[in-house]
C-alpha cells in the first residue's frame, strides 16, 4: 500500500511540475507595470485593464504601486524591475522628469520601456499609449463655450479651472488645449487653481475659498472626476442647486457618470482607459522584437487613434469622447465597464 501511495504521489508531483512548466512555457515573458497610485477609480481600473490586455497578449504581468504618488518609491520600484531583466517595463510615471534616468538605464540594459497614460518627454521611450490629452482639453473648451453661450446667448462668464498636479502631463496638456480654445473668447474670465498631488480635499478647499469670494461663478472645470465629486460636495454644503453652477469634468470614472445621471455634471470628456491599455498590448510584440511600428491612424477598440513620432519616441494618441446625459449609459465607456 505504501508503494502504491508513493507511486501516486510521484505521478501527482510530476503532473504538477509538468503543468507548471507548461504555464510558464505559454508566457512570452514577464512584464512589470508600475502604477502611480491606487486611490482613484481611474488608476485602479487601469491596472486591471492593463494586466488583462498584457496577459491576453501572452505575457505575465506583475504590477506594483507607488503608494500615494510617491516619486522615491516608484524610482526604487523601477530599479527593482530592471534587476529582474523582464521582457519589458510599463510605467505610468509619478513624475515624468524624475523617472528619466531610470528609463534610460532600463533601455541601456536592453529592456524596452512603455509609458502608459502619462508622457515621459525628457528621455527616449520605446512606446507611449496615452489619451490625446490636448484634444481632451480642446473638446472640453468647446463644450464649455457651448454651455456658456446657452446660458447667456454669447460666450461669456466666470470659470474656475481646477488642474491636477502640474508634474503630470495629463493635466498640463488638458490645460493647454482648453486655453487654446478659450483664447477665442475674451469675455470669459478664467481663474486657474492647482490641486497638488491630485488630492480631492485640495480641490474642495479651492472651491470653498473661491465660492466664498465669488458666489456667482458660472462654471467650474476640474480636470478629473474625483476632484469634481469633491466640488459637488462643497456646492451641496453651501446650498447650491444642481443648475446654479455648470460643471464640466474629465476622465469618465463611475462616480463621474453617476453625477451626470444625478444632474450635477453637464458633461465629461472621457479618458479612454481601456483603449489605452489595449494600445499597449497591440504593439508589445513589435516593440519587444525591436521592430518599428508604422505611423498613422489606427482603431483601438473601435476608437480613433493616431501613432505619431515625437522627439521622445512613438506615441499612440487615443481620442477621448464627450459623455452627457444623452449617452451616459453607453457600455462603451470604461466607467460603465467597471461598474459603480
Amino acid at each position: 500500500m505504501s508503494k502504491r501511495f508513493m507511486t501516486v504521489g510521484v505521478v501527482a508531483l510530476l503532473l504538477l511540475l509538468f503543468s507548471t512548466s507548461a504555464i510558464f512555457a505559454q508566457s512570452k515573458g514577464v512584464i512589470y507595470y508600475l502604477s502611480p497610485n491606487q486611490f482613484d477609480e481611474m488608476q485602479t481600473a487601469a491596472t486591471v485593464m492593463l494586466k488583462e490586455a498584457v496577459e491576453a497578449a501572452g505575457y505575465t504581468c506583475r504590477t506594483v504601486t507607488a503608494g500615494n504618488e510617491d516619486v522615491s518609491l516608484q524610482l526604487n520600484q523601477l530599479d527593482n524591475a530592471i534587476s529582474q531583466n523582464p521582457a519589458a517595463i510599463i510605467i505610468a510615471a509619478v513624475d515624468g522628469v524624475a523617472v528619466s534616468d531610470g528609463v534610460a538605464r532600463a533601455r541601456a540594459a536592453g529592456i524596452p520601456v512603455f509609458s502608459f497614460n502619462r508622457v515621459i518627454s525628457e528621455t527616449f521611450v520605446d512606446f507611449h499609449s496615452v489619451a490625446g490629452c490636448k484634444m481632451m482639453g480642446i473638446r472640453a473648451g468647446h463644450e464649455i463655450a457651448r454651455l456658456l453661450e446657452e446660458k447667456y446667448g454669447t460666450v461669456k462668464g466666470t470659470v474656475l479651472d481646477i488642474m491636477g498636479d502640474p508634474s503630470d502631463s495629463y493635466t498640463t496638456l488638458i490645460e493647454e488645449g482648453f486655453r487654446e480654445v478659450m483664447e477665442q473668447y475674451p469675455e470669459v474670465i478664467i481663474e486657474t487653481k492647482i490641486a497638488q498631488a491630485w488630492e480631492a480635499s485640495r480641490a474642495a478647499d479651492i472651491a470653498e475659498d473661491w465660492l466664498t469670494a465669488h458666489p456667482d461663478t458660472d462654471l467650474i472645470f476640474p480636470h478629473s472626476d474625483h476632484l469634481t465629486a469633491a466640488v459637488v460636495a462643497v456646492l451641496q454644503n453651501k446650498g447650491y442647486e444642481k443648475d446654479d453652477i455648470i460643471l464640466v469634468s474629465c476622465t469618465g470614472m463611475p462616480m463621474g457618470l453617476e453625477l451626470i445621471r444625478e444632474g450635477w455634471i453637464s458633461c465629461i470628456v472621457e479618458e479612454p482607459v481601456s483603449a489605452q491599455a489595449e494600445g499597449i498590448a497591440m504593439f508589445l510584440d513589435d516593440i519587444i522584437a525591436g521592430n518599428t511600428p508604422e505611423l498613422g491612424p489606427y482603431l483601438v477598440k473601435g476608437i480613433e487613434a493616431e501613432l505619431i513620432e515625437m522627439p521622445y519616441g512613438p506615441e499612440l494618441r487615443i481620442t477621448g469622447n464627450v459623455i452627457d446625459i444623452n449617452n451616459v449609459d453607453d457600455p462603451i465607456w470604461w466607467g460603465n465597464q467597471v461598474g459603480n
